[in-house]
């Protein structure tokens, strides 16, 4: 399932997803080949690399995938967002929808691969304003434990050059419902801002039946501020509370 996190990467929170329902015929070892996952969250704030989107107000986010035994998957999530102030230079974005279509693999018990094509869409922004843009990312994963993630933009941001972001995600896992998160990036905009910056997490989540908290400290650089000021790119804690809705 496609979550916007601290990888993918929010941070908000990373999604353990119960079925909801399937429409696929089951094989002999009952097996449902389609899944469908649905999930609410409620967080303190969006933070996406660092950068809060939300100008450090709270958010809500909404996700619906689907999912197949053959590695395919496609869904929707979409969030509140506010970028600027109101203004003349507001861009008037009030919210987010992204849609995603990927696949992934199994390279071995240990290692996984995947690939997944992503649309950022902002609707309702200002008549001379389009921050739509596109971006694929390419995900290594050993086990559930660690993970390293490249999402390349020829267009980052709907501007005219690319961007690329290096993520490197882990968690350590302390009983069977609680873990230890952190997460490392760096997102090179040299091409497209004339600069690029670091940002970095480390958190701890809890599963508690349907839900599941989430409590991080994250931090960017001295480079963000520059990039995107000090009130969306300074160190915070994020809480958030994420809902899995199924059977």
């Amino acid at each position: 399932m496609f979550e916007k996190t601290l990888f993918m990467f929010s941070l908000c929170t990373t999604a353990l997803l119960i079925p909801l329902t399937s429409s696929a015929h089951e094989d002999t070892d009952t097996q449902k080949s389609v899944e469908f996952t649905a999930t609410a969250t409620i967080a303190t704030d969006y933070m996406f690399r660092g950068i809060s989107q939300t100008l450090n107000d709270p958010a809500v986010h909404a996700a619906f995938d689907v999912s197949h035994t053959s590695g395919l998957s496609a869904g929707v999530w979409s969030s509140n967002v506010d970028s600027q102030d109101r203004g003349p230079f507001d861009d008037q974005s009030d919210q987010e929808i992204d849609i995603y279509i990927g696949y992934g693999t199994s390279l071995n018990e240990y290692w996984m691969v995947d690939a997944t094509a992503i649309r950022y869409i902002f609707p309702g922004t200002a008549s001379d304003t389009d921050l739509d843009w596109n971006e694929l990312l390419i995900g290594v994963h050993f086990r559930e434990y660690v993970s390293l993630l490249i999402g390349y933009s020829n267009k980052v941001f709907n501007l005219d050059d690319p961007g690329i972001y290096y993520g490197l995600s882990g968690n350590l896992p302390l009983s069977h419902n609680t873990r230890l998160t952190a997460s490392l990036g760096y997102y090179d905009l040299d091409d497209a801002l004339n600069d690029s910056y670091m940002d970095w997490s480390a958190g701890a989540e809890a599963d508690m039946g349907m839900f599941t908290a989430r409590l991080a400290y994250i931090e960017a650089d001295n480079h963000a501020d520059t990039l995107f000021g000090l009130d969306k790119a300074d160190g915070r804690i994020l809480f958030s509370l994420m809902a899995a809705f199924g059977e």
